[in-house]
């Protein structure tokens, strides 16, 4: 996920931060994903997706809001995921993904600003990713470590979480919803009823 970090040089010398970060390290996908419902990245992400989210730096304040629009299909080699962002602020920005199914749960996936390869897992709900980002800051570019969560809830709605670290430091943190605009709604219109009734 493309982002700007507002206040880098105070974040690395916040080594207490890290203790947020320790927690999310020993999450792995035994511990952090639900039989149900079966989130599969090349199914979910096929076709139009929209995101609307949040980035918090390292002290949980909002700093930016930003919406998403991607676009995904299957090739002959795997399958390729184009990102649009636009963020509060105004600026935009563009990162298109080519993932390869390795093995039943496992990919690796490729992009333009993504430094080498990314590793991406699966299992039940729960898809991880984890890469390192080359991003611009102050005229130069940086890399950043993404530890990348998401979780497919109901309704076609998949919640994301995606912790930031540099030298592995905490340094923010993006949250976003994944909607499917043409996905039924069983879960809300079994709930809409409840309140008329």
């Amino acid at each position: 996920m493309p982002i700007r970090v507002p206040s880098l040089a105070a974040a690395l010398i916040a080594a207490a931060s890290t203790l947020a970060l320790s927690a999310c390290a020993s999450l792995d996908m035994a511990t952090n994903s639900q039989p149900e419902p079966e989130f599969v990245l090349e199914d979910y992400f096929a076709g139009k997706t929209l995101a609307y989210g949040t980035f918090e730096d390292r002290s949980s304040k909002v700093m930016r809001t930003f919406s998403v629009v991607t676009y995904g299909s299957k090739t002959n080699s795997g399958f390729t995921l184009d990102e649009q962002f636009l963020w509060s602020d105004g600026e935009r920005q563009r990162r298109t993904w080519t993932f390869t199914k390795l093995s039943e749960g496992l990919y690796e996936g490729r992009a333009g600003d993504v430094e080498g390869v990314a590793k991406i897992t699966n299992r039940g709900n729960a898809i991880r990713i984890q890469y390192d980002l080359n991003v611009p800051y102050k005229g130069k570019t940086i890399k950043l470590r993404f530890d990348d969560w998401s979780h497919l809830v109901a309704d076609g709605v998949a919640i994301n979480r995606a912790d930031v670290s540099k030298f592995g430091i905490h340094v923010g943190r993006a949250t976003l919803s994944f909607i499917k605009p043409d996905a039924e709604r069983p879960v809300a219109d079994e709930l809409e009823k409840s309140f008329t009734q």
